[in-house]
């Protein structure tokens, strides 16, 4: 078999006391790829191991990695020994194609922000207006990468501010240090934060299950697989409906949602405001957080007789 017709896993390994809190690796063939230490810790050294070790056999690999010590009785290093270990076990199993976060608390009214180019400013001024209006929590369904100049701090705010995050596909383009065109190079450790970010959010609201995702690029990833979680409702959106634009399917989506794992389904690609409502399925597409001289966002609520999906907008 040939080096390209190898079949590539992809892990992720929480770590633990180290710095970074994930380790992220390939393995085809036997042969250790693109080893990476997300999120903290010293980044030189990071890329320096990692660059060592780049197609080496995992037999050539662990004789160099394990009972190294740095810090309470281990290193990155030597949990990248134990990463591979439990790898080559089984007990490590293979990543999903896509990030999934399950948002385990259950509310009643959910905030929704769309693109917002990168704009810290704006993001905070809508975290006011969004906060005034009793939500229990904020999601973000726009690129956290823009070419504003108040970009790079953007995500920084997420963080701080605890919104929950889906990342864009400009986002997935620059953690993987493809900016192009006139975005801002990230610096490793900005690429690390957006890797940290999920690309799929799972969430409560009252007794329904609601799903949100950017948009098509998902369905390109390697590996992505039917078989994942929420495949079904974006594979419909992306695909049958072309993101719910082509009405003409409408019938078939309603004889496919009996199969969805989801109630509601948020997306954002489309970048104009839309709710429509097919047998017992809420799909909600987010718009602009800007438009000309308003600021917009969606507020989703459930009550008494149901879902409830409002574009609320305030003046700049």
């Amino acid at each position: 078999m040939s080096e390209t017709e190898k079949k590539i896993d992809r892990y992720v390994f929480p770590t633990h006391g180290v710095c970074p809190p994930e380790i992220h690796f390939q393995l085809a063939g036997g042969v250790l790829k693109n080893v990476r230490f997300v999120g903290g810790g010293c980044p030189g050294n990071a890329q320096l191991v990692g660059r060592l070790l780049e197609g080496k056999s995992l037999d050539d690999v662990l004789k160099y990695l394990d009972g190294i010590s740095c810090r309470n009785n281990t290193s990155c290093p030597d949990q990248l020994s134990v990463a591979l270990t439990e790898a080559l076990r089984g007990s490590l199993k293979p990543a999903r194609s896509f990030r999934l976060f399950s948002d385990d608390l259950t509310g009643t009214r959910i905030g929704l922000i769309g693109e917002l180019d990168g704009n810290r400013d704006l993001l905070k001024t809508l975290i006011s207006s969004i906060r005034g209006q009793g939500v229990d929590t904020i999601h973000y369904l726009g690129n956290t990468v823009g070419q504003s100049q108040k970009s790079r701090p953007f995500f920084r705010l997420v963080n701080q501010e605890n919104i929950r995050v889906v990342l864009g596909e400009r986002d997935w383009r620059c953690a993987q240090g493809e900016e192009g065109g006139n975005f801002p190079k990230l610096t490793r450790k900005e690429r690390d934060s957006l890797c940290l970010f999920p690309q799929v959010l799972s969430f409560r609201l009252g007794e329904k299950t609601g799903m949100a995702f950017y948009g098509r690029y998902l369905l390109s990833l390697e590996d992505f697989s039917d078989f994942e979680p929420f495949a079904l409702e974006m594979n419909m959106v992306c695909g049958l409906t072309d993101l719910m634009q082509d009405e003409t399917v409408f019938g078939a989506l309603e004889a496919m949602v009996s199969q969805f794992t989801a109630q509601i389904v948020v997306f954002s690609q489309r970048e104009s405001w839309g709710h429509w409502h097919i047998k017992d399925v809420d799909f909600i597409s987010l718009g602009k957080a800007r438009e000309d001289d308003r600021l917009s966002w969606g507020l989703l609520e459930h009550g008494d007789s149901g879902i409830r999906f409002r574009v609320m907008r305030d003046n700049l």
